[in-house]
């Protein structure tokens, strides 16, 4: 017990000290580093929420290490820490309004690491907070995803794709239907269908075409059947097949492409 008090006490200069030893100039000191602070919010997850922010700057660090060995360690540490936030949050913890408007800066970020590491992110809490929160947020970085689906990295693409195929879905269950009406009220439509407009004059046709399925989604769910296209009659939107909430993002993308 008396161990334990004396760590508690000095918790906060122990995360320091590792904290600065994974900026070291020496690739194994930074992979020691790495693996340390792993095992610190490991013991001590409470100061992975207490400083979340300084833990993340240091794994988007991490994450675009030189060393793979680093590389490999950060995704370690990555998974950790996605595990204690998200369990956090869901129990009351820590808030997600404090933490998704800094994704949606990252996201916008030319840095092509941060911006795969913010998708995985954003990937998490879309697939494992409890009550969607992530929707409130969604106009905030909702055009940036989008212009990731025409970047030249295949795993940007592939994660914005998948990322999009899991949070139109929720987008498309009705108010009455939703499970968390609070955060369903909180959905700004018109705002993630002004970033949906600004979306369809990107150059790239593909980004352009999924854009339009997801207006087409939206306004049928939420405005009527009746307002949808007859795929018979379309060359672009039509082309994409009618289908329901739990439609795959991606296969009908492929659809429509292929149009």
């Amino acid at each position: 017990r008396d161990a334990s008090s004396k760590v508690n006490q000095c918790k906060d200069l122990i995360l320091a000290s590792v904290v600065h030893a994974c900026q070291d100039h020496s690739q194994r000191v930074r992979y020691y580093a790495t693996e340390s602070l792993f095992n610190v919010i490991k013991v001590l997850p409470a100061l992975a929420i207490e400083h979340f922010f300084v833990l993340f700057e240091i794994l988007r660090s991490l994450w675009a290490d030189v060393d793979v060995d680093v590389r490999s360690g950060a995704e370690l540490f990555d998974k950790k820490l996605k595990e204690i936030i998200i369990g956090s949050i869901n129990t009351g913890q820590f808030n997600a309004d404090s933490c998704i408007p800094l994704f949606a800066r990252f996201v916008h970020m030319k840095n092509k690491p941060t911006k795969r590491l913010t998708l995985t992110w954003l990937q998490q809490f879309s697939e494992k907070l409890v009550g969607a929160p992530l929707l409130e947020f969604l106009h905030l970085f909702l055009y940036d995803v989008f212009v990731m689906v025409s970047d030249p990295n295949s795993q940007i693409r592939q994660s914005a794709l998948q990322f999009l195929n899991s949070i139109l879905p929720k987008l498309l269950i009705k108010n009455q239907d939703f499970e968390f009406a609070g955060t369903y009220n909180k959905v700004d439509f018109d705002k993630i269908l002004q970033s949906l407009v600004t979306t369809l004059e990107h150059p790239d046709p593909f980004v352009r075409k999924v854009a339009m399925f997801w207006v087409a989604r939206i306004v049928q769910t939420h405005m009527g059947d009746d307002m949808v296209s007859d795929p018979s009659n379309s060359t672009d939107v039509g082309a994409m097949k009618r289908s329901t909430s739990k439609s795959n993002l991606s296969a009908a993308a492929v659809s429509v492409r292929n149009s």
